[in-house]
């Protein structure tokens, strides 16, 4: 039987450049302590030997593992990509590591994903929920995990939160699909269960109102066909539809894709208007009017808030709203 390969430790550096296992223990961690010309040359002995460093036997050391976990909804999502690629810069400078992991937008994943990331140690957690029940929040409170809640909360019990202000989005969409002359407006709605799209109908509803209209509201599941089944079912019942607001960009997309194919014009015969401004980092061949908040300031004050609690677990309860814009594109389509 073929004897496995044994894994390179720092003791092995340490024979291969002649120095004390505290003195390579050191330089990797590119102690001060140890000359620069030393750290170099421990370096590439580590290099040579093929050495990878054990985080979870450091953690169990230091009792720290540097990393954090990020559980997003649905990284297929523009947005959340986007989210993840700000919040893992921020993290990597204050010497963190990311882990991400993905729920579907499913609770029982979603407790998965937390059960990962305890398993793993870390040293906080930056969770959006998908507020389809809280026992994810129990197992980080049972836990003692340190975690951020981000673009999510729930209203009944307070908890560190970074959310955009969603309320104010909703009304800045409406107001100007109206100023379009748009007299037949559709919500495309995620389920009000999420805090977001709650509070996009509030400020939506609200200017719908101001301006004498009814409000409608079409539900939408953002994912695995949900914008189509919706959008069937609503152009069946005959209904007059001149706007669109989706919930989120994404949604806004399938629901161009949708029109589309379907003969209709965008926007001489159906108006759109997103939200999350994903185009702000991706090209399309297709303009969307949609809300905006600046995703660096969320990776900012998200990190900052997670680290907050990490060192001082007994702190008071923080929240973080951010303001928003509407960006208007138009499409010819």
């Amino acid at each position: 039987m073929r004897k496995e390969s044994q894994r390179p430790t720092m003791k092995h550096i340490a024979q291969k450049t002649g120095l004390t296992v505290n003195t390579v223990s050191l330089a990797l961690r590119n102690s001060p302590l140890v000359a620069p010309a030393t750290r170099e040359r421990v370096r590439k002995a580590a290099r040579d030997i093929g050495y990878v460093h054990d985080a979870l036997a450091g953690s169990l050391r230091s009792g720290s593992s540097h990393t954090v976990a990020i559980v997003l909804g649905d990284v297929a999502n523009p947005l959340f990509a986007e989210r993840f690629k700000y919040l893992e810069r921020e993290l990597r400078e204050h010497n963190f590591r990311a882990l991400i992991l993905n729920t579907d937008e499913d609770l029982r994943l979603e407790c998965e994903a937390i059960r990962t990331a305890i398993s793993h140690r870390v040293d906080g957690v930056i969770l959006c929920p998908c507020q389809k029940g809280r026992e994810s929040i129990a197992l980080l409170r049972k836990f003692g995990v340190p975690f951020v809640l981000l673009g999510r909360e729930f209203e009944d019990d307070p908890m560190d939160a970074v959310v955009w202000d969603d309320e104010k989005g909703g009304l800045l969409a409406a107001q100007h699909l109206l100023q379009k002359n748009c007299v037949h407006m559709v919500f495309l709605n995620a389920a009000l269960e999420t805090s977001s799209a709650a509070r996009r109908l509030k400020g939506y509803a609200q200017a719908l109102t101001a301006a004498g209209q009814s409000v409608r509201v079409c539900e939408a599941q953002p994912m695995a066909g949900g914008v189509r089944d919706a959008l069937e079912a609503l152009f069946a019942s005959g209904a007059s539809v001149d706007a669109l607001f989706a919930f989120n960009d994404l949604m806004g997309f399938e629901a161009a894709s949708w029109l589309l194919a379907r003969g209709l014009a965008i926007p001489q015969d159906v108006r759109l208007a997103g939200f999350d401004n994903v185009l702000s980092s991706i090209s399309l061949p297709f303009g969307l009017t949609s809300i905006s908040a600046d995703k660096g300031e969320e990776a900012r004050r998200t990190v900052e808030m997670l680290l907050r609690r990490m060192e001082t677990p007994d702190a008071p309860i923080a929240r973080a709203v951010l303001d928003v814009r509407l960006v208007e594109r138009e499409s010819s389509r």
